[in-house]
């Protein structure tokens, strides 16, 4: 199994979102703003965004190529296992998990 720090799979995961789903520099996601929460460990990533989105098929469908460009980087150690997201009451929500087989330092 691979080592990683994991501020480089933060790094990496926050990059990745802000080129397929979320138009906004990486600095809002990683820095002291944290809009989107990234909790990494061994075993999964979780991604979580309380933030807009214009619906959710469009929302979906950056998610699949967000998926699909992370797996194809990092020749399938992190791979999308579930994805979803939801717009109820004007209350917006998208999570992914993602499976890690990197060992996290």
């Amino acid at each position: 199994m691979k080592k990683v720090r994991k501020d480089d799979l933060v790094n990496l995961i926050a990059q990745f979102y802000c080129d397929f789903i979320r138009l906004m520099p990486v600095h809002k996601i990683t820095g002291v703003e944290n809009c989107i929460d990234i909790n990494v460990n061994s075993i999964y990533i979780s991604v979580i965004d309380y933030n807009y989105f214009d619906s959710e098929s469009n929302q979906e469908e950056r998610m699949q190529k967000f998926a699909e460009q992370i797996e194809a980087i990092t020749f399938g150690n992190l791979k999308v296992t579930y994805k979803g997201c939801r717009n109820k009451n004007s209350t917006f929500l998208s999570w992914m998990y993602i499976a890690n087989a990197y060992e996290v330092e």
